[in-house]
């Protein structure tokens, strides 16, 4: 009977074969870690699934499986390192898990954009997330938005003259109906509490270690983002 093996030379000309053909094919980055907040990191897999989550509760499940181009995703990594600064603060004055209630209304609200269970499991197999792991991405903005209620609704409310200053441009409050200066108000209103949040940020950035490793925004003008983690 003959021998099966290959005589030496010939095997280790196989595997060198076979190594070359290995490194010619392109490898797929299948994660990445673009930014740090402190010790923790956020990976492009967990920028895309946040980014979705948030898109479905804001405009309906037609958004799960739209493709996200990098201005979105550079946009929705700016504002989740926001997110993620408030959230050192609160953990580091020991505030509170979000109301029960609240988070559960959220859920609630995230599942109703889908027609049936069965779409709303596929959304979570499409983003590779356990109903567990979404209501934690919830609940970390609820936590957040309380925080910034409690910290600059208050104080971004108009005192004084600032609304009649911001009317003197437009010929005064006597010259506005009353849709007007509510609209004004509004406006005014927001634009501090806006100008209050950049400076707590920039406050934050201060004391809290950020690294941003992929700003999303260089490379290529619009790409997919993955589907899941």
């Amino acid at each position: 009977m003959r021998s099966l093996r290959l005589p030496l030379a010939l095997l280790v000309a196989l595997t060198l074969s076979m190594r070359a053909r290995a490194d010619a094919t392109p490898r797929r980055l299948l994660d990445e870690v673009v930014a740090v907040v402190e010790a923790q990191s956020i990976t492009l897999s967990d920028l895309a699934s946040e980014t979705r989550i948030e898109l479905v509760l804001d405009r309906g499940a037609q958004m799960a499986t739209v493709p996200l181009s990098r201005g979105l995703l550079a946009a929705s990594l700016r504002k989740l390192l926001q997110e993620r600064l408030v959230l050192v603060e609160v953990e580091r004055l020991r505030l509170g898990e979000p109301d029960r209630v609240e988070l559960d209304k959220r859920r609630r609200n995230l599942r109703e954009r889908f027609p049936s269970q069965a779409r709303y499991e596929q959304f979570l197999r499409s983003l590779e997330m356990t109903d567990e792991e979404v209501e934690a991405v919830l609940g970390r903005a609820l936590r957040v938005e309380r925080y910034l209620d409690n910290r600059l609704r208050l104080t971004s409310q108009l005192r004084g003259t600032e609304l009649a200053d911001a009317a003197a441009a437009q010929g005064g409050l006597a010259k506005m109906t009353r849709a007007q200066q509510e609209a004004l108000r509004r406006a005014v209103s927001q634009a501090k509490y806006d100008r209050q949040l950049q400076e707590l940020l920039a406050d934050l950035r201060k004391r809290t270690l950020v690294r941003i490793l992929d700003p999303i925004e260089q490379g290529s003008s619009d790409a997919d983002a993955p589907a899941g983690k």
